[in-house]
């Protein structure tokens, strides 16, 4: 990943040639610069020669300008004027101020000497110059009529400070791990990304001997700036929010890339079209999110990237690491639209309701983070769930929504649909084996092929239809009476093996008396009860899986209706 991560820096950093430095040197932005003009003597003493002003163009390289904290010093003695003597002496004196004590440089020293001594005559100067224009203006050093950039002394002094704590564990004349060439000096703790620590014994190689701990990870200086440049590039163009989550979207190009110039353009692209999604969010199919779905862009790629997913939580200063998924192929990608767009097809065929990942985020709110990841993870790699798992935090979610039920509320049968949505989806991506158990029903094989696959032996079909019969139930009593006392008899959807076998002569016995046991309740009962006789003597279910498949059968009570008119028809 960190790898990947380095060529994209380099890709957007120009080139693999463009020099470390430049990869951190900063626009000022404003349109002129006041220099400090110094000169060196033949003794090596400066003198200072008055102040010039000039209007800054397009190489800004040459002011070596980058910003530090508002309080302290910035990389170089170049700074944004705020006022006059608070930039100068804290910014100007207060830089070399530093420098000379991390650094006992004479060149540094001499021009310390100097800048203190012409202080108020430059201050003064400084003020005069500023006076003749209102434009923003910063101020800089000239020696011997160079730019800081061009002055090697100002150069390393700013790389220093920029891998300063980094190059508290570094080693020289060693092989950097990215690039695979040997570099004068090569650093062992990077300050890029914050999950990668030296805390702790196991982290570190070399007989756990912390000064060896370059060996874990050497990177040269000059990758290090790719490394950052290709993070700064993806936090502002490839993060995405994700359900109470955030994440870095990776491409990896498969070929690699000097063999391939097509990464560059797959970047370009994704780039852009972060900004478009937003505009016409509604042209696009959504399914991380509802808002921006980079992965429509992604489905339809050949498969010259992959993708890699990377889930991380800050905590204060540090990051930590959620999930990481690699090598998702656009292939991939690809499938899981088209099992997005079959769940779409035959449970929401009014259009009205688009699948994401939403759905699952129901039923795996924030106290159950570790075991949603895990289920992404899952989708993505194709790597197998198992029913009983997922019935479980589903019907905790039921469970809550089934007493406003009788009051008529329809977050349960909302919320039992989408259930069957995300068990269709498993299914249809390949993540939910489907086993396939005997056909016993001629009336309801099409029904169990579209949406009972995992209906797969005689007392889940059972289950499956006597939840619809029970369902007919209730409709019928909300329809003349208001309400659903028969929901009492399911105990809070808590039922067990007998209790299920119990619940079939109970619903028979309430159509009767409502004069309400038609043809259609009649077949239905009929089939119910072949399934029981042929079922297994022990149900092999949990009753968070069995009350599961009951609420299903609640919630597809009209395609179960609309299969027995049609048999009834035929």
């Amino acid at each position: 990943m960190i790898e990947t991560i380095a060529q994209i820096g380099c890709i957007e950093s120009g080139g693999k040639y463009r020099e470390a430095i430049d990869q951190f040197i900063e626009n000022p932005g404003y349109p002129h610069c006041i220099h400090i003009l110094l000169q060196r003597g033949s003794d090596g003493a400066f003198a200072w020669k008055g102040c010039e002003v000039e209007e800054q163009k397009s190489d800004f390289r040459k002011y070596l300008f980058r910003s530090g904290s508002s309080r302290g010093v910035n990389y170089s003695p170049t700074a944004k004027i705020t006022t006059v003597e608070n930039t100068y002496q804290q910014k100007v004196l207060g830089w070399f101020k530093k420098m000379c004590k991390v650094n006992r440089n004479d060149f540094f020293r001499g021009i310390q000497k100097v800048l203190e001594k012409e202080k108020d005559r430059i201050l003064q100067e400084l003020q005069s110059k500023l006076a003749l224009s209102s434009e923003r203006t910063i101020l800089s050093l000239k020696v011997d009529g160079s730019y800081l950039y061009d002055i090697p002394e100002f150069r390393d002094a700013f790389l220093f400070l920029i891998n300063e704590k980094d190059l508290e564990l570094s080693a020289s004349n060693q092989v950097c791990s990215i690039c695979g060439q040997r570099k004068d000096t090569v650093i062992g703790k990077m300050s890029v990304f914050r999950f990668y620590t030296l805390d702790k014994p196991g982290f570190i190689t070399g007989g756990l001997d912390e000064e060896k701990a370059w060996r874990n990870y050497p990177v040269c200086l000059s990758c290090k700036s790719y490394i950052e440049e290709g993070r700064r590039f993806i936090e502002e163009n490839l993060r995405f929010q994700f359900y109470g989550f955030s994440y870095l979207l990776i491409p990896k190009p498969i070929v690699p890339v000097a063999e391939d110039d097509g990464f560059a353009e797959v970047l370009e692209y994704l780039s852009s079209h972060k900004k478009g999604v937003r505009i016409h969010q509604k042209q696009i199919e959504s399914f991380m999110t509802t808002e921006e779905d980079v992965m429509d862009m992604l489905k339809d790629m050949k498969n010259v990237v992959s993708i890699q997913l990377l889930f991380l939580q800050k905590i204060q200063s540090a990051e930590r690491i959620l999930l990481l998924i690699e090598d998702v192929l656009p292939s991939r990608i690809s499938e899981l639209f088209k099992a997005k767009s079959y769940v779409e097809q035959h449970l929401y065929a009014e259009g009205n309701h688009s699948f994401h990942f939403g759905f699952i985020r129901t039923f795996f709110h924030n106290s159950y983070d570790k075991y949603f990841l895990h289920i992404i993870e899952s989708v993505f790699k194709k790597r197998s769930l198992s029913i009983s798992f997922l019935a479980k935090f589903i019907m905790e979610q039921l469970r809550k929504e089934l007493p406003a039920y009788q009051s008529g509320e329809p977050s349960f049968f909302y919320k039992t649909r989408q259930a069957i949505a995300i068990i269709v989806f498993l299914e249809q991506a390949g993540v939910l084996p489907v086993k396939g158990g005997t056909a016993m029903s001629e009336k309801f094989g099409a029904l169990f092929e579209k949406y009972g696959k995992q209906l797969d032996t005689p007392e889940k079909k059972a289950v499956f239809l006597l939840g619809s019969l029970t369902q007919m139930l209730l409709d019928i009593q909300q329809n003349k009476y208001g309400s659903k006392p028969f929901l009492k008899q399911l105990m809070g959807l808590k039922m067990d093996e007998r209790a299920v076998k119990g619940l079939l002569p109970k619903v028979i016995n309430k159509l009767e008396e409502y004069e309400s046991y038609h043809f259609i309740h009649k077949q239905l009962a009929e089939e119910i009860s072949t399934l029981f006789l042929f079922s297994s003597s022990r149900w092999k279910m949990s009753v968070d899986e069995l009350n599961f498949y009951f609420a299903c059968g609640m919630n597809l009570v009209s395609k179960v209706r609309e299969s027995l008119m049609a048999k009834e028809e035929a």
